[in-house]
């Protein structure tokens, strides 16, 4: 009951006059290697979703390295971040995100 807890936090706080911005805070994602998803900040991300996530990263890089420009290229390394960020956390099972 996670979300209860989190909604009587919520609430508590607003009646404490913080508002909406004890809500609003990153939590940091858990990725479970036993199912292939991602719970974070009060969702789950699917493994069909890390997937395509994945795959339009790669896409997205292979566009972008092979201009001969360098906003292009700058761009393709953040996309190239992502991806391999995708890829260890897939291929190692690591319980943290």
């Amino acid at each position: 009951m996670t979300l209860g807890r989190e909604d009587l936090i919520h609430s508590l706080a607003k009646s404490m006059g913080m508002g909406d911005a004890q809500r609003s805070k990153y939590t940091s994602g858990k990725y479970n290697s036993e199912t292939g998803t991602i719970f974070c900040n009060g969702h789950v991300i699917s493994k069909q979703t890390i997937e395509q996530s994945r795959l339009y990263f790669l896409t997205q890089y292979r566009k972008l390295a092979e201009k001969d420009d360098e906003g292009a290229k700058d761009l393709a390394s953040i996309y190239e971040v992502a991806l391999e960020a995708i890829n260890m956390m897939v291929d190692t099972g690591s319980p943290d995100m």
